[in-house]
């Protein structure tokens, strides 16, 4: 089971996550806009979605809006996103 350990919000709706296996992903979350619900609608507040934080592993939102690391990896990975090698600090 994979798990994200550590979170980076970069410009816009992007950001960089850094799985437990030792890989990382930039990606782009702008999509979840587009679904206009309780869980997203307070994500269109730049300041609100950079507030992510992590959960048991997976990537949340206080809304309760939760995506699982597992998910998300294999997004990265089926898209040629998915990176080795960085350190974390």
């Amino acid at each position: 089971m994979i798990n994200i350990i550590k979170i980076e919000p970069l410009e816009d709706y992007c950001l960089k996550l850094f799985f437990s296996d030792g890989t990382y992903a930039t990606l782009d979350f702008s999509y979840l806009l587009k679904a206009k619900t309780s869980l997203t609608n307070p994500l269109h507040d730049k300041q609100y979605f950079q507030s992510c934080f992590i959960d048991f592993g997976a990537l949340c939102w206080k809304s309760g809006l939760e995506l699982s690391a597992d998910s998300l990896h294999l997004k990265a990975k089926n898209n040629h996103l998915l990176y080795t090698n960085e350190i974390v600090a």
